[in-house]
């Protein structure tokens, strides 16, 4: 007698707690593998934080407004600086929107988690201290990019509607903007430890070289 697998369905609670372990597992092969590792290898770190971003996205849909990848492009901001900041948001978009949607938010999408990454890097000494990750300070960033990322993509309304009607539209959206900002902050709470001693391992940024397209002018 043969069982169809696919004829198996999961109520929408199940379906989140085995999502939820899928992205455990990544995270702690993630951490697990990078102990293997002798030698500095920031490129390979930032195509792991990509593939979880892309990964995590898209296996936490299901989930209105929450997903790692606001937190993760703080995360890559502060670690890897403005250039990696913008290749990381335009990568991520672009390869979890193929399996979402593509359309012109795509853009605004792309700006919103590259400003985000940017600001991150910019503000980089308010979150690491005496070398260390300052939890406070990262979560309440990580709240307020949550409506700052939302924002910036609720722009793209404005391609089809009136100007009029982008403040109700906003308002209509906070509901939706509390999940991200909530969403950032359990990201914080879990994995910003454990991301940022990886990360640390793998980079080689000072405060001043967190921002070197600046610094250089």
């Amino acid at each position: 007698m043969l069982f169809d697998a696919h004829a198996v369905t999961l109520s929408p609670n199940e379906q989140f707690v085995l999502d939820l372990a899928i992205v455990a597992v990544a995270i702690a092969s993630l951490i697990f593998t990078d102990s293997k590792f002798k030698s500095k290898n920031p490129g390979l770190i930032f195509t792991i934080i990509i593939v979880l971003a892309v990964s995590g996205r898209l296996l936490l849909d299901p989930i209105p407004n929450v997903q790692p990848v606001t937190f993760l492009a703080i995360m890559v901001g502060i670690y890897f600086g403005i250039s990696y900041s913008i290749a990381f948001a335009t990568i991520v978009t672009l390869s979890s929107n193929v399996m979402l949607e593509h359309g012109i938010w795509s853009n605004y999408q792309i700006i919103g988690w590259a400003t985000i990454g940017i600001l991150a890097a910019l503000l980089r000494n308010q979150f690491i201290q005496n070398e260390k990750l300052n939890i406070t300070h990262l979560a309440i960033f990580a709240a307020l990019s949550g409506f700052l990322f939302d924002w910036i993509v609720s722009l793209s309304i404005l391609h089809n509607v009136d100007t009029s009607f982008f403040l109700i539209y906003l308002l209509n959206g906070i509901p939706f903007d509390l999940l991200h900002a909530g969403g950032n902050v359990v990201f914080v709470a879990w994995l910003a430890n454990p991301l940022s001693e990886l990360m640390n391992r793998h980079t080689n940024l000072t405060n001043s070289e967190a921002v070197p397209e600046i610094a250089s002018n």
